[in-house]
């Protein structure tokens, strides 16, 4: 019976609560429960029917809502459909026990034994996965409403506005704000003839207004400039200047030229918008720390979906040998377990990790990409100290890069990654070097900076390290010679494991915890699939319950290019 239970237990790779065999030819089954607090499985159930014995245990079960959904997705049919082809089938689903009702995941896998079909089935409690998920997605969209409310904030502080067509030379609107100390500037423009060109307002607004840096504001005022700029693919352009409120007192503003082309005549438009300086660059400050806390939101969800992108991605690899080599898998899949289990105890808690840890995930992660390569790729460890503390999955990110981008890239050549560590009297240093393809490094900032790559990975490493640790990032690379990325974390923050990363509260769940729901991961390739309720289970996907409402996917806009003529 043991090798009974581990033979499903390792087909469905996940730990579960309780496990069945079920004969899909003849109907009879066994079930297996863990005992306590152990990884052990007793023997607690075996029946000659497990689709008859299904239809009196779900109503005393599951929740009224769920029973009729519950036995069509274990029904002979919708379970042989759905693991064809060697695909997981899985979904979640609500049971209610000691009057609380509490969310429950199936896995199944098909498998064929001693000419029999068997299905093995997982079930597993994920009440606290879903929830802490759903706590989650409320607090990023409650970010999102503050974020819209700041921005609302800022547009209602302008202290006056111009509407203006470029293309023909004419004022379309204007107004300034009466109820604001920095109209008392402004207000003046209103008290001027009533003027149509905007050419002719400029060298009014300059004459009596302008009382400093008036080269800025004629040049970048200019119609002409505003056309070339928009022509350029810029759709925003800024300058500072100075209002003369007296005599003896001037008021320091800001005008935005937001550029459009008008989509009915096809003219070239211009929103332009006056700030007070101060009170704009109060709110732009509101504005960043905000930013940044979604951000870290962001780079919390990133880091979640690195464990299924190396799941699906190692076990892709070691399927390639596990019948030629069945022991040399094996070995592989320990390294993977090893791998896997410091992600998991890693990612369950907001505190770094020691860099030993770190290194026994990059070790098993180069050892299965070792095997898909053989003597092509050499790794390298040149450790003079690991008496140091990193983020979870931090340095790791780095070494695949090198071993992916770089070596892999290289072709039949192969190369080397060298993964080396020591210290200085100020920082601990991580170095992880390449031999492989190389890139532009400078022409990659650009594109991030523009957002003309969706290659995230080095950014987002590097964003984590530098603002939760401290820590210095250099990167060199040369096209056809490899790159060098030498972490620099000073020794304040980098000294002790286990220490409490310092996230605001509100870019995680209870407790500072990120965590994927597991409902909409799918075991195709760990891509995020929202399946609708009580859909086809075809693929392998994971299908939520009725009641399991998927958080909509967050999309940030991309920035246009912006001009900005400060002072």
């Amino acid at each position: 019976m043991t090798k009974q239970y581990e033979k499903i237990a390792n087909a469905l790779f996940i730990n579960y609560e309780s496990l069945y065999d079920i004969n899909m030819d003849t109907g009879e089954y066994t079930g297996f429960t863990q005992s306590g607090d152990s990884e052990r499985f007793r023997l607690t159930e075996q029946g000659e029917n497990f689709f008859e014995e299904l239809k009196n245990r779900v109503p005393q079960e599951v929740v009224p809502d769920d029973q009729e959904y519950v036995l069509q997705m274990l029904s002979r049919e919708a379970l042989l459909r759905g693991t064809e082809n060697g695909e997981y089938y899985s979904f979640v689903y609500r049971i209610c026990r000691e009057g609380w009702i509490l969310y429950h995941k199936i896995r199944a896998k098909q498998e064929h034994t001693c000419g029999h079909t068997h299905i093995y089935l997982g079930i597993r409690d994920v009440d606290y996965w879903i929830k802490e998920e759903q706590k989650h997605a409320d607090r990023i969209n409650f970010l999102l409403q503050k974020e819209n409310t700041h921005m609302k904030a800022i547009l209602a502080s302008a202290e006056g506005y111009l509407e203006i067509n470029l293309s023909r030379d004419e004022i379309l609107d204007k107004s300034v704000s009466q109820d604001r100390g920095g109209g008392r500037a402004l207000s003046r423009v209103l008290d001027m003839p009533e003027m149509r060109s905007y050419s002719q307002l400029n060298r009014w607004v300059l004459k009596h207004l302008v009382a400093m840096d008036s080269e800025i504001y004629l040049m970048v005022s200019a119609r002409e400039y505003l056309i070339a700029a928009y022509h350029e693919g810029k759709r925003r352009v800024s300058m500072e200047y100075a209002f003369a409120v007296s005599d003896t007192e001037t008021q320091s503003c800001r005008q935005v030229f937001y550029l459009y082309r008008d989509e009915i005549s096809r003219d070239i438009m211009s929103f332009s918008v006056i700030y007070d300086l101060t009170e704009e660059q109060r709110k732009e400050m509101e504005m960043r720390e905000l930013e940044q806390s979604l951000q870290l939101c962001r780079i919390r969800n990133f880091t979640g979906q690195m464990q299924p992108h190396f799941l699906y991605n190692a076990l892709g690899s070691i399927q390639e040998i596990v019948l030629e080599d069945p022991a040399y898998a094996s070995d592989l899949l320990g390294d993977f377990t090893t791998y896997l289990r410091g992600c998991i105890r890693s990612m369950s808690e907001d505190r770094t990790i020691g860099f030993s840890q770190e290194l026994e995930n990059i070790r098993a992660y180069a050892n299965i990409e070792k095997m898909r390569f053989g003597d092509k790729l050499n790794v390298v460890y040149d450790l003079r100290t690991t008496a140091f503390s990193v983020l979870p999955l931090s340095i790791q990110p780095l070494v695949e890069n090198a071993i992916r981008h770089g070596v892999y890239r290289k072709g039949k050549k192969g190369g080397t990654v060298t993964i080396r560590t020591w210290e200085d009297d100020d920082t601990w240093r991580v170095q992880v070097e390449d031999d492989g393809a190389g890139f532009d490094y400078q022409h990659y900032l650009e594109e991030m900076s523009t957002g003309a790559t969706e290659s995230t990975g080095l950014k987002n490493t590097m964003f984590r390290l530098s603002n939760v640790l401290g820590a210095h990032i250099d990167v060199t690379s040369q096209k056809g010679e490899g790159t060098t990325v030498t972490v620099m974390i000073p020794k304040t923050a980098g000294a002790g494991a286990g220490r409490a990363i310092s996230v605001p509260a509100h870019a995680s769940g209870e407790g500072g915890r990120a965590i994927p729901s597991p409902a909409l991961i799918s075991a195709r390739g760990g891509r995020v699939v929202p399946a609708p309720a009580l859909g086809p289970a075809t693929g392998g996907r994971t299908i939520p319950a009725p009641a399991l409402a998927a958080a909509a996917p967050l999309k940030r806009q991309e920035e246009n290019h912006e001009s900005d003529h400060s002072r």
